[in-house]
């Protein structure tokens, strides 16, 4: 049950979607039921299917996304391009494969960076890989997912929602690696663990160049 009183404090767009209804998930990735974004989030956590979508250009540089301050969970961090959730709907709900999660990448993009979303179809995305972690904010609230890294190449007309990202950047694997360094930058520990399950080995030489999926499901562990 969602606590209205403590989700007065946030902004109410984002507060809103807490009712938002995600998937929930054994250990094996086997869909449990439904679990609303609120439950799956707060206290303990309930295990839930997440996506990671990465979008490259035509200079293989990679869109990565700062999250605006009035998200309730890990607000203001750096991220993938764009970071969110298949729902418990029809067409979001594939397993051990990138058609469910590309649906929900293809939903949240123009919510999140006003991107065309009808410029892509579910065959666009190809599936990088999937790993479980957990990690606890200083606020309290808690992901627990178990995330499938999606990506393809698009050249993209920008428009970002403000009430979701406050800023943008394309990067190149080299300027990736810079700017994980500087320690200004706050990055989301999932962000972090995709860069070092995944992109530290692959990085896309061109708009085929992608790998063949293994259906393992790798464990990230606990991130801070």
């Amino acid at each position: 049950m969602q606590n209205s009183e403590l989700l007065n404090e946030y902004d109410s767009l984002q507060a809103e979607m807490m009712a938002e209804s995600c998937i929930q998930v054994d250990s094996q990735d086997n869909i449990i039921g439904p679990v609303s974004k609120y439950e799956a989030h707060r206290d303990d956590g309930v295990r839930h299917r997440a996506f990671s979508a990465l979008i490259f250009n035509q200079d293989n540089k990679l869109l990565i996304q700062k999250r605006s301050g009035d998200k309730i969970t890990f607000p203001g961090v750096w991220a993938n391009t764009c970071c969110s959730h298949p729902l418990y709907v029809e067409g979001e709900m594939d397993s051990a494969t990138h058609v469910g999660v590309a649906n929900a990448a293809i939903r949240k993009l123009p919510q999140e960076l006003g991107i065309d979303s009808s410029i892509f179809s579910t065959k666009d995305f190809n599936l990088i890989g999937r790993f479980e972690y957990s990690s606890i904010a200083e606020s309290g609230w808690i992901e627990h997912e178990i995330d499938y890294v999606i990506a393809t190449h698009a050249d993209l007309v920008i428009n970002p929602n403000k009430n979701e990202v406050s800023d943008y950047k394309w990067l190149s694997k080299e300027e990736l690696e810079e700017f994980c360094l500087d320690e200004s930058n706050i990055i989301a520990p999932w962000f972090l663990a995709i860069i070092e399950l995944y992109l530290t080995k692959w990085w896309p030489k061109n708009s085929i160049d992608y790998p063949k999926y293994d259906l393992c499901i790798e464990n990230a562990g606990v991130l801070k």
